[in-house]
């Protein structure tokens, strides 16, 4: 069975309307002017008609009113009604979409930041697609949710108590007449709104796994193509498309269907109404005006009930996408809490570490390591040696299962992640860039940095020349994932980005295997200048990088199997040796 919205998401949803109280009172107390004038209308539509059909004198707030008269004062105040009624009507719009759009743009922010705060592990159980599809369709439902039906439900609520009012006043037997079948319609909406739910859980699901698989397919599309999978492809597409248009169906269906079952009940109770008043008249001719007012109360509740049905059911969709974005944002964050780390000056230390895949299986078990300050170790080892594992615990993006790690003899779990990631640069084997010039990937870790400073930082970098004769300079567009440039020039501009971090700690995943010999040569004199002075951790796979280091480590199935300098272990001959024999580490 799907999931049903909980009751306390509305009331969450409601929660972010508290800083902006003011706002929703102005909105609130124009639609109560707009539903007073409604209410008006009725009031005054009886007489009116009443006067101009028999031209005798009716009685109106007290006051008896001859009909010449009548007919004079009358016009003047249902203009004067639809002038309150259209003013309110502007103000309350205006004031409650200004109220849903700080509201919405709150909650994305705060969806976002939780986002941002997860670790690379959340990503790796989320596909991209599905997240996207949180932002680019349930908030738009939601957002509806909290604008326009809030709107909705404070406007046409209101018209409709001030004009269920009016007809009790009016007449109290007409209006048990005709709002006697107003409890049976709780059956109807009952029902619509539990299988609304269900078909708006699914069909939201059925859209998220749509996009995934569009940006998963137009993500590998050069692989899809030469692989000759297109029409693969298309028909895994078309087949997800298909099951989306089946859920989407039903919704619509359903949302069809809802608000002229209401509609039909309340028409039903206007014919009793009218059967009912019709007699009365006959008997006494003096009730017609009350009858003609009650009857324009009675449809002049059409457009609101009709508006506040619709809206119901718009409702239900957005509640069902809201417990999705809040099922997301709920999803615990890892604490950024601790003391400050400062940069390190004795050694990173590692002892008897474990790191456990979400499976059950170990990553790392029982590393130990010793890193001097300013020492440059290398990393050596099959794939799924750990190497990248150990990285990750470092970064604090994967919490030890055993084990510790010291920081200048203080225990990481006591420093404030996001400081010790401060005091680290992190320089991957394929770069990342973003979207933006080269200014605004630059500043990624020092948004303060100043122009001399960056093109310092792209200097040692040997970056600047290039960076130069962009057209643009700083300011040039990179284009996506740095696409308008090359697969040298791209690493450049990640090692000028770590040069600005002026970090004291340098994590290396051999940024220079996937480059042609031109390209390494410059990024290798960079990643020279930026090493010195530092301590490096480099996961090695070129021989040099090896043999400069100061201190080799083995890794073998999550274990330190040898540990020593280039001549000692190629003389000891075992793993590293064996490496160096099966090619796993170039030369």
């Amino acid at each position: 069975m799907a999931p049903r919205p909980s009751p306390n998401v509305y009331r969450r949803l409601l929660g972010y309307l508290r800083p902006y109280r003011r706002l929703l009172l102005c909105g609130m107390s124009a639609s109560l002017a707009a539903a007073a004038a409604t209410s008006g209308y009725a009031w005054l539509v009886g007489p009116l008609l009443h006067a101009v059909l028999t031209g005798t004198p009716v009685k109106l707030a007290g006051f008896t009113l001859p009909g010449e008269q009548l007919l004079r004062v009358l016009p003047l105040l249902v203009v004067a009604m639809a002038a309150v009624k259209a003013t309110a009507g502007f103000l309350q719009g205006g004031w409650m979409q200004r109220l849903g759009q700080r509201v919405m743009a709150d909650l994305r922010a705060y969806l976002y930041a939780r986002l941002l705060s997860q670790p690379p592990a959340f990503f790796e159980r989320q596909h991209s697609g599905e997240l996207l599809t949180r932002f680019t369709a349930d908030v738009p439902l939601v957002e509806f949710s909290v604008t326009q039906a809030l709107s909705s439900y404070v406007k046409d609520g209101l018209q409709i108590l001030a004009l269920l009012v009016s007809c009790l006043l009016i007449d109290a037997k007409l209006f048990l007449i005709t709002f006697v079948v107003m409890p049976l319609t709780v059956l109807p909406v009952r029902s619509f709104a539990r299988s609304l739910k269900k078909v708006a859980n699914r069909s939201q699901t059925s859209l998220g796994a749509l996009t995934a698989l569009t940006a998963e397919q137009l993500q590998a599309l050069p692989v899809v193509q030469a692989y000759g999978g297109t029409s693969r492809a298309l028909e895994s597409f078309e087949a997800e498309s298909e099951r989306y248009l089946g859920q989407m169906r039903r919704s619509l269906f359903l949302r069809g269907a809802y608000s002229p079952t209401v509609e039909v009940m309340g028409i039903v109770g206007v014919a009793l109404a009218v059967a009912w008043g019709a007699r009365a008249i006959s008997a006494d001719p003096s009730l017609s005006g009350r009858l003609l007012s009650f009857l324009a109360a009675v449809l002049l509740l059409y457009q609101p009930v009709k508006s506040l049905s619709g809206t119901l059911s718009q409702v239900l969709i957005g509640l069902v996408a809201a417990e999705r974005l809040f099922a997301l944002a709920d999803v615990p964050v890892p604490p950024d809490e601790g003391e400050q780390a400062a940069p390190l000056t004795r050694a990173l230390t590692l002892e008897g570490v474990r790191a456990t895949y979400p499976d059950g299986r170990e990553a790392l078990r029982g590393v130990d390591l010793t890193v001097p300050a300013g020492a440059r170790v290398a990393l050596v080892g099959a794939s799924g040696a750990g190497k990248t594992t150990l990285f990750s615990v470092l970064l604090g993006f994967v919490p030890p299962s055993g084990g510790a790690v010291t920081w200048d003899g203080m225990p990481m779990s006591q420093l404030k992640p996001s400081s010790v990631r401060a005091q680290m640069a992190w320089v991957p084997q394929e770069p990342v860039l973003f979207s933006g010039s080269v200014r605004h990937n630059l500043l990624l870790g020092r948004p303060e940095a100043t122009d001399a400073e960056l093109w310092e930082a792209l200097r040692l970098a040997h970056a600047e020349d290039f960076v130069g004769a962009l057209p643009g300079g700083l300011d040039e567009p990179v284009g996506e994932r740095g696409a308008r440039l090359s697969g040298g020039q791209r690493q450049r501009l990640a090692l000028a980005r770590a040069f600005l971090c002026r970090p004291s700690v340098l994590l290396l995943d051999e940024p220079t295997s996937a480059l042609d010999a031109q390209s390494e040569a410059a990024v290798g004199a960079g990643l020279a200048a930026l090493m010195k002075g530092r301590t490096v951790l480099v996961i090695a796979h070129r021989l040099s990088t090896v043999r400069d280091a100061d201190l080799i480590v083995v890794m073998d199935a999550g274990q330190v199997v040898e540990a020593g300098t280039h001549a000692e272990l190629t003389a000891r001959g075992g793993r590293y040796a064996q490496l160096l024999g099966e090619g796993a580490v170039a030369a």
